[in-house]
């Protein structure tokens, strides 16, 4: 079950991957929706993130979707990694889930100030996470 739910979060990380290159290329993100320019503010992050679901822009709303589907996904890989009783499976899963953390979260922070550091700092997270879940493959085999 480890194997199977890893190789499907697998496949989830590359749609994601490719939904946010589309976003990047495709989509203008304003620079006046709720949120927006608040600095240093979890809520106008938050405020930034609930504004993206009624935004009108279906590449962003279907990569925040797909965002969420990777958070949930990577906790399962969690907890089936803590089932299988193998330790570094635990630690690799744990990892992999502070990757897809740090995507989604720079992401929300890249909504509401659109900084290229934000923007790299999700790539970052999903290179972590893409590693770790190749990494559980090879160790579960």
């Amino acid at each position: 079950m480890l194997r199977r739910r890893t190789a499907a979060t697998l496949v989830l990380l590359v749609v994601e991957f490719l939904l946010g290159a589309a976003t990047s290329l495709y989509v203008t993100i304003p620079t006046n929706h709720p949120g927006a320019g608040s600095g240093l503010s979890p809520g106008g992050t938050l405020a930034s993130l609930l504004w993206s679901f009624g935004s009108g822009l279906p590449l962003l709303i279907v990569h925040v979707v797909v965002g969420i589907l990777l958070l949930l996904s990577g906790v399962e890989l969690v907890l089936h990694a803590v089932r299988s009783g193998r330790r570094a499976c635990v630690v690799v899963a744990a990892v992999g889930l502070a990757g897809i953390l740090l995507a989604g979260i720079t992401g929300a922070i890249f909504l509401r100030d659109g900084q290229n550091i934000s923007s790299m700092l999700m790539s970052v997270g999903f290179a972590v996470a893409v590693t770790c879940y190749v990494v559980i493959l090879g160790l579960s085999a």
